[in-house]
């Protein structure tokens, strides 16, 4: 046999890189999984803890006691007709659940790197069941502003009927953070180092302890581009029927840039699904 047929007579096999059929169809047909993980997530966080799901109360009661004894150490204004422990609450709730989702998130392939490895599920439902399990502590920790709005007697408006649509929109651009944090610290380790400094710094970024309208009109633009700013002034405007004027400007811009990182977190974590095993 020449050299010629030997070489022709090898066998290469290769993982299967394509995209995958119908990703769609895959994570409805593990919609009890999802449910599962997402039990299960709350539970972990839980089950030795001696406040229990408490905590999802007291974390933002805490960072709202420190925020105002702060300002009242200053003796600061922030331009605002609201109480200001109220007015950060309301974004401070939000805002801890997203960065609460997208932590757990960005850990959830390598906390279960032995079950990828033996185990053919759909990947995706892993960043997802950390998103749905920390929506209880938003839930929970959403109660906390019309509890202030009883103490400070403040009536709510018919625009609280767009409470589920901006609830939504959180929960959206979560899982689109945290989809894209999956993959990234898996594929990068330092990912998970770089996350609290990306936050502490996209929190002094967005309107939680200060008003927007204290921010200069020429860089108002600019502040639109920070999609929490649309959400976080939309959740204000739910509450107090109060905005900006640039709010709904800025919550297009914000669903805009959501959708292009959720669908481009999809199209990238499905196209390196398989290969999740041999990276983590």
């Amino acid at each position: 046999m020449t050299a010629h047929s030997n070489a022709a007579s090898v066998l290469r096999i290769r993982a299967d890189r394509r995209f995958p059929e119908r990703p769609l169809a895959s994570l409805w047909q593990a919609r009890e999984l999802l449910l599962l993980l997402t039990k299960r997530e709350v539970h972990l966080r839980y089950q030795h803890s001696t406040a229990g799901i408490g905590w999802a109360i007291l974390q933002p009661v805490l960072t709202v006691a420190v925020l105002v004894v702060f300002q009242s150490f200053m003796g600061h204004k922030d331009g605002s007709a609201l109480p200001y422990a109220l007015y950060a609450t309301t974004a401070l709730v939000p805002w801890t659940f997203m960065v609460h989702a997208i932590t757990q998130s960005s850990n959830c392939v390598l906390n279960h790197s032995g079950v990828i490895g033996k185990v053919q599920f759909p990947r995706l439902v892993l960043p997802l069941a950390a998103v749905l399990g920390a929506t209880i502590d938003f839930l929970l920790g959403l109660i906390l502003v019309p509890l202030l709005m009883i103490c400070y007697g403040i009536r709510a408006h018919l625009t609280i009927l767009a409470l589920p649509l901006f609830t939504l929109h959180l929960t959206v651009f979560a899982a689109a953070l945290g989809v894209w944090f999956a993959y990234l610290n898996a594929r990068f380790r330092d990912t998970s180092n770089a996350l609290p400094f990306i936050t502490q710094l996209w929190f002094f970024l967005s309107p939680i302890v200060y008003t927007t309208n204290m921010v200069p009109h020429r860089w108002r633009f600019v502040l639109g581009l920070n999609p929490m700013v649309g959400i976080l002034e939309g959740f204000r405007w739910t509450f107090f029927a109060s905005a900006d004027a640039q709010l709904f400007v800025w919550v297009a811009k914000s669903w805009l840039v959501t959708c292009v990182l959720l669908l481009s977190g999809i199209v990238v974590f499905l196209a390196n699904e398989e290969r999740l095993a041999d990276i983590i």
